[in-house]
């Protein structure tokens, strides 16, 4: 691979189903191996909501090769790797980063423990205590606790308004055997992924991957759920009191799914309004006005659906103020892009995601979720030729069609009890 050159995936789909991709980085001195599965809250039923997370935790405490946590974490650490899991709506990773000399290991600790989990009775009750302490903390996070009041008003109903995690009372009803059977269910060659980056010779991590994930005991897995518009007349605003030195307030609006070709023109949208020290909420609200110390924009794009949020951290008697200035940036993307500006947020967002290709962990995530949820991959070459291609007019046009007061939504955590101050403001 010359200088600079983007890495490409190497794919095979082994007898049992499962895919494997292979992106040879031979300049780098590491290897990420990540498992992902389609599983999250997305795939949950109301009353197990956070089952997907559950499990993840129960990997972790034990398997055949590996018995107790302690041993698992032994076996990367012990050689200087790192290993860790996240759940998310649309699927589950597991991923260890190693030494290069060490992408065995790697492979066959998280077959083993994703594959053949023991999820011990006693220590799936610790790691149950264990998420009912996450979730606490989510209450003591009025920032991520305004993003899940948010989510509820975009998604209302749904899977996708719910916290990752679940509800104290969903964690503490799910038991056992539901925990083992939603594992085995989901857990399937066929809804998984192995994405194998850094250096290593794509025949040599075909042959490891088949070793190691050779016994495979699995059941049928279900689909997600699918996204349904919000019934006419739901809220768009929603206040949780708090008692907060800060007020925390995020917009949302609906977005564009990862299938959508207009996501590359969001995404510089998304960069121009909110997204490093020069964008236009930063300079606007931080550098001009003085009204937030932390205020930032972002978009996701799901499966069939997606979201364009706007985050403000202000202090309380500023809330409304720093409302009206956000939403009046937000309002001015309808106006356009400057051919200056628009060049400037080409090159950032460019330049951060060339920078990010050269860990192994971020190219291992880059194509494994592609591959999982898209059933293709684009290179980041690719992606930048997308957004080199978006015009002036097509993000006029887009912020548009995004950005109207029909489709604002407001979630505020905060020491407020009324809605109406909050409700009356939220108009471009």
């Amino acid at each position: 691979m010359a200088a600079g050159a983007d890495p490409a995936p190497h794919q095979r789909t082994l007898d049992n189903g499962l895919r494997v991709l292979a992106v040879p980085m031979p300049h780098s001195r590491s290897v990420t191996v990540g498992f992902y599965f389609g599983a999250g809250s997305r795939y949950e039923r109301p009353e197990e909501a956070g089952i997907s997370h559950l499990v993840e935790h129960c990997c972790f405490k034990g398997s055949p090769g590996w018995p107790t946590a302690p041993q698992i974490s032994a076996a990367i650490e012990g050689v200087g790797g790192v290993l860790n899991a996240g759940t998310d709506r649309e699927y589950t990773v597991y991923y260890a980063k190693v030494p290069a000399a060490h992408a065995e290991v790697a492979i066959d600790v998280l077959a083993d423990i994703v594959l053949r989990p023991l999820i011990d009775a006693e220590e799936l009750e610790k790691e149950r205590s264990v998420i009912l302490e996450e979730l606490a903390m989510v209450e003591d996070n009025p920032g991520q606790l305004a993003e899940i009041v948010l989510d509820g008003l975009l998604w209302p109903g749904q899977a996708l308004g719910r916290d990752i995690a679940g509800t104290p009372e969903s964690v503490q009803a799910i038991p056992r055997d539901r925990t083992v059977a939603y594992r085995r269910d989901q857990y399937t060659p066929d809804n998984a992924l192995l994405s194998i980056a850094g250096a290593v010779d794509p025949e040599q991590a075909f042959a490891m991957a088949e070793r190691s994930v050779a016994v495979w005991e699995h059941g049928c897995a279900v689909g997600p759920e699918s996204y349904a518009p919000p019934p006419s007349g739901s809220p768009r605003v929603r206040v949780q009191a708090k008692p907060s030195e800060q007020a925390h307030l995020v917009i949302g609006l609906p977005g564009l799914s990862a299938f959508d070709e207009d996501r590359y023109a969001l995404s510089l949208l998304t960069t121009v309004l909110g997204d490093g020290m020069s964008s236009r909420l930063f300079v606007s609200l931080r550098e001009e006005l003085g009204l937030a110390y932390d205020v930032h924009a972002s978009a996701s794009n799901l499966r069939d659906t997606g979201s364009l949020f706007v985050y403000l951290g202000v202090d309380p008697e500023n809330a409304l103020p720093a409302l009206r200035a956000a939403l009046d940036q937000l309002a001015g993307l309808r106006d356009g892009v400057p051919a200056a500006e628009l060049h400037r947020v080409r090159e950032y967002l460019k330049g951060r995601m060339l920078l990010n290709m050269e860990d192994t962990r971020a190219v291992s995530s880059w194509y494994g979720v592609q591959a999982l949820l898209l059933n293709r991959t684009r290179s980041v070459d690719e992606i930048v030729e997308r957004i080199e291609a978006v015009s002036p007019d097509q993000l006029a046009d887009l912020a548009g069609r995004l950005i109207h007061d029909d489709a604002l939504h407001l979630g505020v955590v905060g020491p407020f009890e009324a809605q109406e101050p909050f409700r009356g403001a939220l108009h471009l």
